[in-house]
């Protein structure tokens, strides 16, 4: 043990702790504002895509700059950290005072810039403090759970106070960082630490296959992140904090995982690791209901699995560096460490620009089936049939203000509606029904996006797996861990088990099929709503009739007529006619007499389609 090390090693015993919660604080900022997105969103009303940025400018600038991070810090550790630190609480202010979502954007770009700097300055000082073994693995458990806790902790946050809350008291967390390098590391030091021409920084580039799966696995975990909360939040409307308690599974799975994981050797528990969130995200993709506790399984497979992916390929990717004196060790494990972070927020970047328009794409195609099915559960509610149009009308106008890429706000739609005391239990059990149409249509939207993010999780293991085999399982593992090939041979098919018996008993659940229920077809014979008056019976089986000859649900029939628009290609004649064979249905069901039959004829012919219109939408 050399003289730096020892003299640092005596400043403070709590001093390496606030170092490395800096560097959590840091890291954790890839995530923790995850569940906060829903909140700026409407805050600034925006689009997902636009918000999504967020996330994505803070990692592109972190992993851009990861390199030259190292680079500033290499023998100026302390300094460079003194000097970031309050940097970084400036840009994290700026974050909570934001006018606008651009501003928001850039100032999470700047944390990200000097955000490299210092997670580079603090390894170096723990490093030059603390020595190599303790240094790396204090360093990486910090990042690890810092990404892990990040969006619980600002879910809470958010919930509790406010979505600029979670940035400004990212501030004090920060100065924390600062007393415990004051008590690491003292200017006077910095020529001593100071490396030698011969160390490069960012030249000792780790081994490549570890390093393309930390990206892969990155990009799997941030969809395990990102798109979890927004289903929980906006899909499923949970309180951001009720999302937060959910997604604690992750984190204290991935804790404990992390400890197993870091007293093995080798890529094994990272290719076990990568094939269990590739379970749990398939899982999730395949969730047989629209509740959070069908997300627990999933979440504790992908936690256990991101505790044991990360912290192995980081291990390995920075384990071997810096061997010798801590002036010499410090400057050689600065650059594999700066490829991890650049590996790892890269994954994210690349996760969240390739799965955010898929989402937003299904979220798209799943608003018309979802909203035919909450039209239809109005239709045959026992309603009056004023009451039934006064809500469709009302639900059309939330959806329309919704977008393409919101859902709408049924609360208020119903809060418009009035009816008479006997049929509010009605009311209520039908505003039940439509909810379960948008967790069934928010539940589908996301489907696809889990299941690729699996295929991610799936390469990550295939890229692990082929540095393994390269490196004969590990560099510098011991003899008595075994072959590759004996561990391979109890890890990974462990691994592959739990996630196939998962995936495949969400599949016997109903797991693929969940989603919004299908509209029955309008030229088959149905049952009409009970306890209803007639006049409201001979509109349904006429409109029945209309969507039949036009080759159309009823759903969608009645939406374009309370828009005052025809179906698609369909002319005035048409749907005149069409209506015409409504009233030969309502006719032929009993619902209408053939006298009434043909005064609603008659005035088909003579004032065309208003007469039906009146009959079907009575003001």
């Amino acid at each position: 043990m050399t003289a730096t090390h020892s003299a640092g090693g005596s400043g403070s015993r709590g001093a390496p702790l606030l170092l490395a919660l800096t560097v959590g604080l840091v890291l954790a900022d890839s995530s923790v504002v995850t569940l906060a997105l829903p909140a700026i969103l409407r805050h600034f009303d925006s689009s997902v895509n636009a918000v999504a940025w967020v996330l994505i400018s803070f990692n592109l600038a972190l992993a851009l700059v990861a390199l030259y991070g190292a680079r500033i810090a290499r023998g100026l550790a302390h300094r460079a950290f003194m000097i970031s630190v309050p940097l970084f609480i400036v840009a994290s202010l700026a974050c909570a005072l934001a006018p606008s979502l651009g501003f928001l954007i850039g100032a999470r770009a700047a944390q990200g810039l000097i955000g490299a700097v210092v997670v580079a300055a603090a390894l170096e000082l723990l490093v030059l403090s603390r020595g190599r073994d303790r240094a790396i693995l204090l360093w990486a458990a910090a990042g690890v759970l810092g990404a892990a806790v990040g969006p619980a902790v600002g879910g809470f946050l958010t919930e509790w106070l406010s979505w600029e809350a979670m940035f400004a008291l990212q501030a004090p967390v920060a100065m924390l960082g600062m007393l415990g390098a004051r008590g690491l590391a003292a200017p006077a030091r910095e020529a001593e630490a100071a490396p030698g021409p011969d160390v490069a920084i960012g030249g000792s580039r780790p081994a490549l296959a570890p390093l393309i799966s930390l990206t892969l696995a990155s990009a799997a975990l941030s969809a395990a992140l990102f798109l979890l909360v927004i289903l929980l939040i906006e899909g499923w409307r949970h309180s951001p904090a009720e999302a937060a308690l959910t997604v604690t599974v992750m984190p204290a799975a991935a804790l404990i995982a992390g400890q197993w994981a870091r007293a093995r050797h080798g890529l094994v528990p990272a290719i076990a690791g990568s094939l269990l969130v590739a379970g749990g995200l398939a899982a999730l993709g395949l969730m047989p209901g629209a509740h959070a506790f069908w997300s627990l399984a999933p979440q504790l497979a992908i936690g256990t699995g991101l505790g044991l992916a990360l912290a192995t390929l980081i291990g390995a990717s920075v384990g071997d560096a810096g061997t010798g004196d801590e002036r010499t060790a410090a400057a050689a494990v600065a650059g594999p460490a700066a490829w991890t972070v650049a590996a790892r927020h890269a994954g994210i970047v690349v996760g969240l620009l390739l799965l955010t328009p898929i989402f937003t794409a299904d979220l798209e195609a799943v608003r018309p089936p979802a909203e035919r099915a909450g039209l239809a559960r109005v239709l045959d509610a026992p309603l009056p049939l004023s009451a039934k149009i006064e809500l469709a009308r009302e639900l059309d106008a939330q959806v329309r203000q919704a977008g393409d890429q919101e859902l709408p706000d049924l609360d208020a739609a119903f809060a418009e509606v009035e009816v008479s005391a006997a049929h509010r239990p009605v009311v209520a059990t039908l505003h039940e029904q439509l909810n379960e149409e948008l967790d069934r249509g928010a539940t589908e939207a996301f489907s696809r996006s889990f299941l690729i993010a699996a295929l991610l999780a799936l390469l990550a293991a295939g890229a692990a797996f082929a540095g393994a085999r390269g490196s004969g399982g590990a560099r510098g593992s011991p003899s008595s861990n075994g072959s590759i090939g004996a561990r391979l041979a109890v890890a990974v098919p462990g691994a592959i088990a739990a996630g196939a018996l998962l995936v495949a008993i969400y599949l016997a659940l109903g797991g693929g099929s969940f989603g919004p229920r299908e509209v029955a077809d309008p030229c088959a014979p149905r049952e009409r709503p009970a306890g209803v008056e007639r006049t409201q019976i001979v509109a349904l089986a006429t409109l029945d009739g209309a969507a039949c000859d036009l080759g159309v649900s009823r759903e969608t029939l009645l939406r374009k007529l309370l828009g005052g628009q025809r179906p698609e290609g369909v002319t005035n004649e048409e749907l005149v006619a069409a209506f015409g064979a409504g009233i030969d249905r309502a006719r032929e069901e009993g619902s209408l007499s053939e006298g009434r039959a043909a005064t609603l004829r008659v005035a088909l012919e003579t004032g065309g389609l208003l007469a039906i219109v009146e009959l079907l939408l009575p003001e």
